[in-house]
């Protein structure tokens, strides 16, 4: 055979081996094509859907569209919403908050929004594999609510069983005797913890079975308590003025500022304002105009010779060993008591101050008889051991105070309180 004939078989040869290349890739093209479609088809028909197992609880959303899903979780979700009933349990009462009222809204449009959006960032295929081979996605519902109803509820729960403490108290009988009246107990929602519980319940709203919350109600102690006013025994001092040279008006006043003082209780620690428990001297609350040192001067001023009360208390404290805090002299010279033992008093100016730097709380009384002011000091007979007063000592136009301890009658301290000058007599 020559060379052509051998060129044209060899030919023949390559054409017959082409055709089953051709054959295997239009089998290979065409399966593409089919399955790009069916890639294509699946994926499109998703467009407008959430890809399938894509879950909100106990929902399934996968394969809805936005205001499908959104249909099917507002209906479960609203329907448990306005179901729910919270009760506040308190001692014997109860109080129930209706979560309808509490404007409850869920975040619908972001866990749909979030849901919408899952996968479809990625190229075809991957969205192709979301679709056929799906892991189950939770989204979890969050939700808003409004406390107003939850804060009206906490303070209605406050106004009705909330109290306030009240003190044992203490007063003397006609006899003498001492009548002590009990103290109470307060108690006080703990409306922060339970505002905290109801919020947990509220948060948690679907999942919760139990629906109570039990509030608790704190103790609030008295200050003063029948146990610590058992201890006032004895009337550890007294101090007498007389007031015998006084007008009535005058009298009157004395009378006025002594029964603002009458059965006052300290207890330990406690501080006494001369100014704040007697208060401002007015005409409105029984003060006359009488003679009242003013700036050195004896002048007419509404509540005149109430120095006398401050006075006459001021010795009696001091013979009680309660120490003063604030004393101040008469610009003049006072009668009716020793130089040096007097304390004068201005209301918003000038005040007497005396501090219960004893154990044992104090009782005072005041009494007035034939023109006479007396303080009475009460407290536990142990203070009577030791008894204590006031002398002066006069040089020149100086006086030195001192306070003297007896024990079993006899002298065992002198201490100098303060040294005053001496001012010219009164009228």
């Amino acid at each position: 055979m020559n060379s052509d004939g051998i060129l044209e078989v060899e030919k023949r040869k390559k054409k017959r081996n082409f055709k089953p290349v051709y054959i295997v890739a239009g089998i290979i093209g065409t399966v593409l094509c089919i399955q790009g479609s069916i890639i294509y088809y699946t994926v499109s028909k998703y467009n407008m859907k959430i890809y399938p197992e894509v879950w909100v609880g106990d929902i399934n959303i996968g394969g809805k569209t936005k205001e499908e899903a959104e249909e099917a979780i507002i209906a479960k979700h609203n329907t448990l919403i306005a179901e729910k009933i919270i009760n506040v349990k308190i001692k014997d009462k109860s109080y129930s908050i209706d979560t309808s009222k509490l404007d409850m809204k869920y975040d619908y449009d972001r866990v749909i929004d979030e849901a919408f959006k899952l996968g479809r960032t990625n190229n075809i295929f991957k969205k192709y594999s979301y679709i056929k081979s799906p892991e189950k996605i939770d989204f979890k519902l969050n939700h808003t609510y409004n406390l107003t109803e939850v804060d009206s509820t906490i303070k209605k729960i406050e106004s009705e069983n909330n109290s306030s403490p009240v003190d044992a108290s203490i007063s003397k009988s006609s006899s003498g005797d001492f009548i002590i009246k009990a103290e109470e107990y307060g108690y006080q929602l703990d409306s922060k913890k339970l505002e905290e519980d109801i919020k947990t319940k509220l948060d948690n709203i679907e999942q919760e079975q139990n629906l109570v919350v039990q509030a608790n109600l704190k103790q609030i102690d008295p200050k003063v308590k029948e146990i610590d006013l058992k201890n006032i025994n004895s009337k550890i001092s007294s101090f007498t003025t007389s007031f015998k040279s006084s007008d009535e008006n005058r009298s009157t006043n004395i009378s006025v500022a002594s029964n603002a003082i009458n059965g006052k209780l300290l207890m330990p620690g406690d501080i006494f304002s001369f100014n704040d428990i007697v208060g401002e001297r007015s005409t409105d609350r029984g003060y006359k105009v009488s003679k009242g040192i003013v700036n050195g001067k004896l002048v007419d001023d509404v509540g005149g010779g109430v120095c006398q009360v401050s006075t006459t208390l001021y010795n009696a404290a001091i013979r009680a060993n309660m120490p003063s805090v604030q004393r101040y002299q008469h610009s003049l010279r006072s009668t009716y008591v020793e130089l040096g033992m007097d304390a004068t008093v201005a209301y918003g100016v000038l005040d007497y101050k005396f501090k219960n730097t004893l154990q044992y709380p104090v009782y005072i009384e005041s009494v007035i008889q034939n023109k006479n002011i007396t303080f009475n000091i009460y407290s536990n007979s142990s203070f009577n051991d030791r008894k204590y007063d006031l002398i002066n000592e006069v040089a020149g136009d100086k006086v030195k105070v001192f306070k003297v301890t007896y024990e079993n009658g006899k002298q065992v301290s002198k201490e100098l309180l303060y040294t005053d000058k001496i001012k010219k007599v009164n009228g």
